[in-house]
Parts: C-alpha cells; sequence; structure tokens
C-alpha cells in the first residue's frame, strides 16, 4: 500500500469517528434532562396536585421526552407513580410504552424519567399517583414531531462514500502502474 493510500484510510477512519461520536452527543444532548424545562403543566391527579416538566417539547419521535413529575405542596407520606406514554388510537397505530423513572433527589416524592414516543403523532403521558389519599390519574396532551432530518451536507458526504471509495481505489491503481518493476531496464 503506498502512503498516500493509507493516510486516505485514515483520514476516512477520522471522519467515521468524529461522525459516530458527533451522534452519540446528539442521542444524549436530545435525552439528558436540562436545567430549565421547555414545557410546564400543572396537572390535578385525584386529591394531588402535580407539576409536569418536559424539558423537550415538541417531543421527537423515536426519541426518549425527558419529563419529571413533583407534587405542588408538601404530602404526607410516599407517592407511588405508574407513568405512560399513549398514542392517540384516532391519529396512528402505535403500542403504549411504559416510561420509566427514577425518584428525584432534591425533590420530595418528585421523579425524574424518559418517555418513548416510537411514532409522530399526539401522545398523553399517563400518571397514575397512589399515596396516602388515595389514587388519581392525570393526562398531559403532548406532540410528537418527526424525527429531525440529516443536513444535506452530511447526506451527499455520507452517499459519496462508495464514489470516493472508488476514487480511491483509481487513484492507487494509477500510482501502482507509473512505476516500473524493480529490476526491468527501459529503454
Amino acid at each position: 500500500m503506498t502512503r498516500t493510500f493509507q493516510f486516505l484510510l485514515l483520514a476516512f477512519g477520522v471522519l467515521v469517528l468524529l461522525g459516530v461520536l458527533g451522534e452519540i452527543a446528539y442521542s444524549l444532548a436530545v435525552t439528558t434532562h436540562g436545567n430549565t424545562p421547555e414545557r410546564v403543566v400543572p396537572v390535578q391527579a385525584g386529591p394531588y396536585a402535580l407539576t409536569v416538566s418536559l424539558y423537550t417539547y415538541p417531543a421527537h419521535a423515536s426519541y426518549a421526552l425527558p419529563f419529571a413529575v413533583a407534587p405542588r405542596q408538601p404530602v404526607s407520606g410516599t407517592l407511588n407513580y405508574e407513568i405512560s406514554s399513549v398514542p392517540d388510537p384516532s391519529d396512528m397505530p402505535a403500542t403504549p410504552v411504559r416510561a420509566s423513572f427514577s425518584p428525584d433527589a432534591n425533590v420530595r416524592n418528585g421523579i425524574q424519567g424518559d418517555a418513548e414516543m416510537t411514532v409522530q403523532g399526539k401522545w398523553t403521558l399517563d400518571i397514575i399517583v397512589t399515596g396516602s389519599a388515595g389514587r388519581g390519574e392525570a393526562s398531559v396532551l403532548i406532540i410528537a414531531t418527526a424525527p429531525p432530518a440529516i443536513p444535506l451536507w452530511l447526506g451527499w458526504l455520507v452517499g459519496g462514500i462508495p464514489l470516493y471509495g472508488l476514487f480511491a481505489f483509481l487513484l492507487s491503481q494509477r500510482s501502482r502502474r507509473a512505476k516500473p518493476a524493480p529490476g526491468v531496464a527501459i529503454g
């Protein structure tokens, strides 16, 4: 292999690595709770007044929606939650998805979690709360938009990979053909 071809392979590997790291960073940024919610919804779940904070709004379909739920007033005892994202049956055929969540260390009886919205359309975040005052239910309407499209320049870059590989191959063959075989005199 010539040094030029090795350099091209190295450059290609570095570009692919940067692309993968960029995708990982984007996925983490989309699904991580920020400092400030983009939408705050007060809801009444039976005897419990709750605040639902959505950290991405509108939600991106096929990405997790980060959320937090906290009581608006102090509650005696502990609260148990069941949360799921449910699609609007008149809007699309999709399956309800149970949300994953954990206790919020900063808010008593509060939780933080992620809800999946698998396809674009209207969804509801169904919240069921059980505590010392009984059971309560609340729903928050959420719109899930299509996943963000890749930029046009990135599409051409990725789509042109076979052409770039063919070009590199042809260049390596041309440079190989131009060199005379060792020990052969030209004359």
